[in-house]
């Protein structure tokens, strides 16, 4: 009943804000379709391993183009959680760890991969370290909400987000654009294609970003927190298409980023523990540590795709090797006591090859049939714990002062997968996918040492052996959908997914973790009314959902377990309406209800005046993780043609109605809204201007909230922000 009330209140909130633009009831919307009868753009997705209407698609999808992206104030992955109700997002120590529906992972290390993997281009990401970058060049996302363990594979129990970029024109043409912002940012983009010759076509795209000053202060150090000192971005790619039948494009990427953003961590509001001369800050985006935070990543990957058309068929290959390099350092306490210090080194490499034979568009039956190889390797190199003062435990050659950790963890990964779609009658098709995966995952080089304050050199620990481990697994999905007219659809659908277990590289003797499985019903409904005025797509969903992965800290490091089973159900909608030639209005609702319904060995911690105390009891009952009952989102865009040029304003409100950050349910995240807005001047020569503010109500959002062995630490997403962008089209 609760929910109940806080979805009524939201969505008479959003019809108030409705009401201030003046919209019409959208009963109303064929009055507006004699003003204006283009109606929705339509938008093609590939979630089905071919492009397609989004429309036609029998799966609760989120598609934002890069217009509405931004008028939303989603710039990078970072700012995911205003692209789609149904995305939670939290950044631990550099690691995108997104969520939807509730369903993803908060663990960090090498080896380690999310429950809602990211795509770029239909290649796999698997270094969420290497997942913050900046949403330039892009065509469009795609959120699949929902396992998708047939055509995408492991690691997608809560589904996935793909990136499209641009692809390369023979047209030559391009943008470019300067940004600059509060706290002394500055950003330059720069996208720019054309044809080389009849049959070659090149693009390329640069983003530059620096930002002069943090959000706030280390007031230990001196120096600033929660600052941006580069992020650099390069994309290039070549596109040969030697005759009608053949396509072959290369696509080469840079990312190096060096900021301090996520490791700048204070104690958690409320909590802390009693040591002489602690202090705290005073201002939320402050900071008071010994230790100066700081993370870079460079990462970069060279992608080759052929589609060669059979006639019969396309056949399509996807080969890709990508690596990174990370490198982190920050305060273990959180505080400006000399205690802990953490310096941790990781490297990943990775190689994909898929293989895909997918039938032609006029196809009676829709067919396609997959092949996919995955090879990758992290490893720490190397993770170091520095101990100071008096939590320096002592030992026969006398106090501890720090550990050091060095090990290599691999994956090994094939699968075989098919999936068709046929007609039952002429309105009803029937999709039956199936994929087995095997795979292996291996623990080896382990090397450890510890540090003594009486020794010149790091003791050897005691050798630990290699070890592996394997795991078959089928997944598999069922659809039914039936088109009632032009302008509904309705399916339901049965889905498996599952996510790869492994080993923890902190913790290198510790048991390997067993994989999640995730089995997920949904009925939903697609409809286009009132002549393509306004597009609504409904899904209800239920998901059985065991063996769930998750962490907990020993000392200050994190380690891996699983946590037994929940049960997930809720309802999402999306929806696009324009209302007139020049209003639309785009957004959505997730409602969601969640429950540990076995969960006997949770981690809970509790703060007690002394610190924390750590024990272990049931969470039966219990939320999820970063799981928010109540979540929507509303965009309106209006444009105004004036004698010189034309204004478009956008206004964007998200509001989250809280969650908890940890299984114990103490740490919690409240309600929290986002408002963002924009007016554009397009001018006819191909410049245009823009003015922007984003978190205009400057609320404090969590990007960090967790319990630790001596303290719970917290750090923050951005503060307001405003600016200015100049660009030109030509």
């Amino acid at each position: 009943m609760a929910i109940e009330i806080r979805a009524v209140r939201i969505m008479s909130a959003l019809a108030a804000g409705a009401a201030l633009w003046q919209v019409p009831a959208l009963a109303a919307a064929q009055t507006a379709a004699a003003v204006d009868d283009s109606g929705i753009a339509e938008i093609i997705v590939t979630a089905q391993r071919r492009s397609e209407s989004l429309e036609n698609v029998p799966i609760s999808i989120t598609a934002a183009t890069a217009d509405m992206l931004t008028a939303r104030g989603v710039n990078s992955m970072r700012d995911m959680i205003a692209a789609a109700p149904s995305v939670t997002l939290v950044t631990v120590a550099g690691y995108l760890q997104p969520r939807i529906r509730g369903i993803g992972n908060a663990a960090v290390g090498p080896g380690f991969e999310g429950g809602v993997a990211v795509y770029v281009d239909g290649v796999y990401q698997a270094a969420p370290q290497a997942n913050l970058f900046s949403l330039a060049n892009i065509e469009r996302v795609e959120i699949l909400k929902g396992p998708q363990g047939t055509l995408f594979g492991r690691n997608t129990t809560g589904g996935l987000i793909q990136v499209i970029t641009r692809q390369p024109s023979h047209d030559f043409g391009g943008t470019a654009s300067v940004t600059a912002a509060n706290y002394q940012d500055f950003t330059g983009d720069l996208y720019v294609t054309g044809g080389l010759s009849d049959t070659v076509a090149m693009n390329f795209a640069g983003h530059a970003e620096v930002q002069g000053k943090g959000w706030g202060d280390n007031i230990v150090t001196g120096k600033d927190a929660y600052r941006t000192y580069h992020d650099v971005a390069l994309r290039s790619s070549l596109l040969f298409e030697p005759s009608d039948a053949t396509r072959i494009r290369v696509t080469a990427d840079y990312l190096d980023n060096r900021n301090n953003i996520s490791p700048s961590t204070v104690l958690a509001p409320g909590t802390g523990f009693p040591f002489p001369g602690l202090i705290l800050p005073t201002r939320i985006w402050d900071t008071a540590s010994d230790v100066q935070p700081n993370s870079r990543v460079k990462s970069g990957g060279v992608t080759a795709q052929i589609t060669q058309d059979l006639g019969f068929a396309s056949l399509v290959s996807i080969s890709a090797y990508r690596k990174a390099r990370y490198h982190l350092v920050f305060d273990g306490d959180v505080s400006n006591l000399k205690l802990v210090s953490i310096d941790i080194g990781q490297s990943d490499r990775q190689f994909s090859q898929e293989v895909q034979l997918t039938s032609n568009p006029d196809s009676r039956i829709s067919w396609v049939l997959g092949a996919f190889y995955f090879n990758a390797a992290g490893r720490f190199d190397p993770n170091g714990v520095a101990l100071d003062g008096f939590v320096r435990p002592s030992s026969p050659l006398g106090p501890v002062t720090g550990s050091i950790i060095n090990d290599r963890l691999g994956t090994r990964s094939l699968a075989g997968y098919a999936q068709a779609t046929a007609p039952i009658t002429d309105a009803t098709k029937l999709t039956l996918g199936i994929r087995y995966t095997r795979e292996r995952k291996s623990l080896t080089d382990i090397e450890s040492f510890t540090t003594f304050a009486a020794l010149p050199a790091p003791v050897p620990g005691a050798p630990v052996a290699d070890r592996s481990v394997r795991y078959n697994r089928p997944t598999w999905r069922v659809a039914v959908d039936h088109r009632f007219s032009p302008q509904l659809l309705v399916y339901a659908s049965y889905n498996r997914g599952f996510k790869s277990g492994g080993f923890n590289g902190q913790f290198p003797t510790d048991a390997p973790y067993l994989p999640e499985r995730l089995d997920a019903y949904e009925v939903g409904a697609k409809a286009n009314l009132f002549d393509r005025h306004l597009r609504i797509d409904v899904a209800g969903f239920y998901y059985d959902y065991s063996n769930i992965q998750v962490s907990k800290f020993i000392g200050s490091q994190q380690s891996f377990y699983n946590g037994a089973a929940a049960r997930v159900y809720g309802l999402d909608v999306d929806f696009e309406a324009k209302l007139s030639s020049r209003l639309s209005l785009s957004g959505g609702m997730t409602l969601l209800h969640d429950r540990f319904t076995r969960f006997p060995n949770a981690v809970i911690s509790t703060q007690v005046p002394t610190g924390i105390v750590i024990t272990t009891g049931s969470a039966k009952g219990n939320r999820l993780p970063v799981t928010a009952d109540f979540s929507a989102t509303l965009t309106a865009t209006h444009r105004t043609p004036l004698s010189f040029a034309d204004l478009l304003v956008d206004l964007s409100y998200t509001y989250n109605d809280g969650y908890f950050t940890q299984p114990d349910n103490i740490l919690r995240q409240p309600s929290y809204n986002l408002l963002a807005a924009g007016a554009r001047l397009d001018f006819p020569n191909g410049v245009n201007a823009r003015l922007w503010m984003r978190n205009i109500l400057n609320e404090k959002i969590f990007n960090t909230l967790q319990a630790g062995t001596f303290d719970s630490n917290a750090s923050y997403q951005a503060p307001r922000t405003y600016g200015i962008t100049l660009g030109v089209k030509f």
